[in-house]
C-alpha cells in the first residue's frame, strides 16, 4: 500500500504531524546584517509533485539539529512542522503560507521515491508585472 501525504498546496496555517514528501530545491543562511552577520535561520525552497513551492525556515536556534542533513535537490519526508504565514517583506512564493522547522521536526532524506517531483520550478511574469514590483520591498523579482 502506498503512503499518503499531504500536498503543500492544502497546508494551512497550524502545526502539522502529516507528512509531506519534498524536494529541496535551494537553502541558504539568512544574517542579520544589523547585528554583525548574526545566523537569523536557515531558509529553503521546497517542492512537492504537484509543483507547489514552499518557502521553509529554519530557526537559528535549531539549525544544529538539520543543517548537515540539507542537500540541495534531495527528496526528502517532512513531518511534525508548523505552518505560518509568509512575510511580505520577505516573500519568494506566490502562497500564503510558509513551513517554520521546530524542535520536534522529523526531516528524512529518502534514497529513492515513487513521485515525480520537480527538480526546479520557475515563476514567469510580464514585463509590466516585474516593474510594478521593482522597489515595493513586498516581493523579490
Amino acid at each position: 500500500m502506498a503512503n499518503s501525504y499531504t500536498l503543500l498546496a492544502n497546508l494551512r496555517a497550524g502545526r502539522y504531524s502529516n507528512t509531506a514528501e519534498v524536494r529541496l530545491l535551494r537553502f541558504w543562511e539568512a544574517r542579520n546584517i544589523n547585528k554583525g552577520g548574526e545566523l537569523m535561520s536557515i531558509e529553503m525552497l521546497l517542492i512537492d509533485e504537484a509543483d507547489t513551492m514552499v518557502q521553509g525556515c529554519v530557526p537559528a536556534v535549531h539549525q544544529r539539529k538539520f543543517r548537515e542533513r540539507l542537500t540541495e535537490g534531495s527528496v526528502y519526508t517532512l513531518s511534525r512542522f508548523d505552518v505560518t504565514r509568509s512575510n511580505p517583506k520577505f516573500k519568494l512564493t506566490d502562497g500564503p503560507d510558509s513551513i517554520r522547522f521546530n524542535e520536534g521536526t522529523d526531516f528524512k532524506k529518502l534514497a529513492a521515491t515513487a513521485r515525480t517531483i520537480p527538480t526546479e520550478h520557475f515563476r514567469f511574469r510580464q514585463h509590466g508585472q516585474i516593474l510594478e514590483l521593482a522597489n515595493t520591498s513586498r516581493q523579490l523579482p
